[in-house]
């Protein structure tokens, strides 16, 4: 796992464990139904925050092929995409040959 993958998981967790303890701490000093939704909402953003450690830990930990699906493209590193054809094409076709007789215009309308 690259250090700049690491700290951007440390980051957002953090600020995801933030947001849902304020949550929680909130939904505790609230009554009723504000109380139930904080509380969902408090352990949702927590829940979140646990899974993404989880999910980003087990891809690198499968080396890349989580669930057999090819998650890293190890040709150019992980986020470059390469758009257009593979560079081993081979060499471009040759040209259509000239044509012999050209095609004669159409007859003019009387």
């Amino acid at each position: 796992m690259h250090m700049h993958m690491v700290v951007g998981l440390v980051l957002h967790t953090t600020l995801l464990a933030i947001v849902g303890y304020a949550l929680l701490w909130t939904a505790a000093k609230a009554e009723g139904f504000v109380a139930l939704l904080g509380r969902l909402l408090g352990f949702w953003v927590l829940l979140i925050a646990v899974l993404s450690v989880v999910a980003a830990v087990a891809i690198h930990v499968s080396g890349g092929k989580l669930f057999g699906m090819d998650l890293h493209d190890h040709d150019h590193g992980p986020g470059m995409h390469r758009w257009g054809p593979p560079d081993d094409m081979g060499p471009p076709p040759p040209p259509p040959p000239p044509d012999e007789k050209p095609i004669p215009p159409a007859p003019a309308r009387p």
